[in-house]
């Protein structure tokens, strides 16, 4: 007998605890190459896009910069990457799939990536897709990643995140990390246990660590006893864990079939992780990774019923004017970093204007030896689905500094506007001029800037709290001043969400049903994915398991040119 696992664009799909997720059989065996140097015949086959080869070979190369997992292109190989113009089996809905198939073991002995050429008019020109046309490198990029036998994640600027959205071309640090944690060795990993109120572990919990190098996102999903890993990460590097609810889950493994999110008097929501007696100061904690300390046990990390920030923020935020917060004071807390957590309600700002600003005051005066030091301000924001556009306001000693305020980047067609804010600032030698002030101000996105930062933006858009974190940190001009050695305290005596229940994983793999559909021809269609049902009969080669990832359809807002009605498969 044969087991059909199937997923387009990519489901979460059979997880063993990964959210740059790796595919896994039914019997949770890791699919997966058993060598790192696999060929690939390249069939370029395209009646309309004579650039083709090119751009399929760019986006190898994207993958093979990555790890020492290499797909080499070769003449002749039972690995291939073409396009079809003969979609019947899969649906006009599907851009793309990757079959792949594996023995009992989970080991690849073939796979096969097929292009839909009779529905789709692929393109050299990067965006969004309009119409029937979608930029070539967007599509096979994501399908060349589940060629190494990675499925979905939900980190939202990541490859592998089964919507389309502009730059995904390119990989973010989850693509990274995941084929890191498949093929190579020599990086880090964090984990532990996500739990409620009693000690229950929680079935998919959605636990980002964000990195306090680059601002960007890696994650992990919890399993069943609220087990989560997150593998393949850069060391000498501070990461912050957040974690939220799952946003769709259609397109996860059917192992996810069973996750519940009510656990608290309504579902939980995004948090931080802070250590017990913290847990209302608004500062996460940092978790260090270093070669002598590459893999680190958090322990317990609680899901949380509102996020934490700090009781003085809270406080501020209801009053007329915001009185400026102390939240970096180098003599009172003598550390290298500090993070502080920060929000805006979502029903009280608007897309017409700035809101008033949080302000905060950073006192490095007490910091020796200055001279040459420089202090990183990181505002990341987009993780966690915020469409808003944020001003950051630095000055020194209430002198605004050049190039403040900072806010969101242009968007060109090769990517989404990036949200995030990022500031460096040179410190002074003279003590007493290390004295900063940060001003924040925040405002809506439009529909159509919304789309364009944040992938399936009906679904991954946040509704209320709108959570930032601040990273301070001080470098020198050899990069980040590391902390040596840590005290971890875990949520073990302060879980929240006491309505918690243990929830079993779904007996099953695989989820065949398709997603739903609509037929309201105002709501614009892009690439993204589904779960289709499998083709009649055997696939090439031997094999017990054949998986089918691709591209599908997905809803988006009703901010791009109306079409006819789309099905999703």
């Amino acid at each position: 007998m044969k087991f059909v696992l199937i997923n387009i664009l990519g489901l979460l799909f059979f997880l063993p605890v990964l959210a740059h997720e790796n595919s896994i059989t039914s019997s949770n065996k890791e699919i997966r190459w058993n060598y790192t140097n696999v060929p690939i015949r390249i069939i370029n086959n395209s009646e309309s896009l004579l650039s083709a080869n090119e751009m399929i070979l760019q986006s190898i190369s994207e993958w093979n910069a990555a790890s020492n997992f290499k797909i080499i292109p070769v003449s002749s190989s039972n690995n291939q990457i073409k396009f079809s113009n003969d979609f019947s089996t899969y649906g006009s809905a599907v851009v793309g799939v990757t079959e792949i198939n594996y023995n009992t073991n989970g080991i690849i002995n073939a796979a096969t990536v097929f292009l839909n050429e009779q529905n789709y008019d692929f393109t050299s020109t990067p965006g969004m897709p309009i119409g029937n046309k979608i930029y070539l490198k967007d599509v096979v990029t994501h399908e060349l990643g589940h060629f190494t036998g990675l499925a979905h994640s939900e980190v939202l600027n990541s490859t592998m995140f089964y919507s389309n959205f502009p730059g995904q071309s390119g990989l973010a640090a989850d693509d990274v990390a995941g084929i890191r944690s498949k093929y190579s060795t020599g990086f880090g990993k964090i984990y532990g246990y996500v739990k409620g109120g009693n000690h229950v572990g929680i079935l998919g919990v959605h636990v980002q660590a964000i990195s306090r190098k680059s601002g960007q996102a890696i994650a992990g999903i919890s399993r069943e006893n609220g087990y989560f890993e997150i593998s393949g990460l850069d060391l000498n590097d501070t990461y912050y864990l957040y974690t939220s609810p799952l946003k769709n889950i259609n397109a996860l493994s059917g192992l996810f079939g069973n996750v519940q999110t009510e656990f608290c008097p309504s579902s939980y929501v995004g948090s931080f992780y802070s250590r017990c007696g913290r847990e209302n100061d608004g500062l996460p904690t940092g978790i260090n990774l270093t070669a002598n300390e590459s893999s680190v046990n958090v322990g317990e990390v609680s899901i949380n019923c509102v996020l934490r920030t700090q009781e003085d923020y809270v406080f501020e935020k209801i009053q007329p004017t915001f009185s400026s917060l102390s939240i970096f004071n180098f003599q009172e807390s003598p550390t290298l970093e500090k993070s502080y957590v920060g929000f805006f309600q979502n029903n009280q700002i608007s897309t017409t204007s700035f809101s008033s600003a949080d302000k905060f005051e950073i006192d490095l005066r007490d910091f020796p030896n200055s001279a040459g030091k420089i202090l990183k301000i990181k505002l990341i924001s987009q993780s966690f689905g915020n469409a808003v556009e944020f001003l950051m306001k630095v000055s020194q000693n209430s002198f605004e500094l050049s190039g403040s305020p900072i806010g969101k980047s242009v968007h060109t067609p090769e990517s989404t506007l990036q949200l995030d804010v990022f500031a460096s600032i040179p410190m002074s030698s003279s003590a007493d001029q290390n004295i900063f002030q940060v001003e924040i101000k925040a405002k809506k996105l439009s529909g159509m800037e919304a789309a364009y930062s944040i992938p399936d933006v009906l679904r991954f858009a946040s509704q209320n709290s709108l959570p930032y974190l601040l990273i301070l940190s001080l470098e020198d001009s050899a990069g980040p001043l590391v902390v040596s050695g840590q005290e971890l305290s875990d949520n073990y005596s302060c879980l929240d969400a006491h309505f918690a229940y243990s929830v079993e994983e779904s007996k099953t793999n695989v989820d065949s049903s398709p997603l739903s559909h609509t037929s309201d021809s105002s709501v614009a269609t892009i690439a993204s994915c589904a779960t289709i049902d499998p083709p009649s009969g055997p696939g090439p080669g031997s094999f017990l398991g054949i998986l089918l990832t691709g591209f599908s359809i997905s809803l988006l807002l009703s901010v791009f040119t109306k079409k006819s009605k789309k099905f999703l498969s």
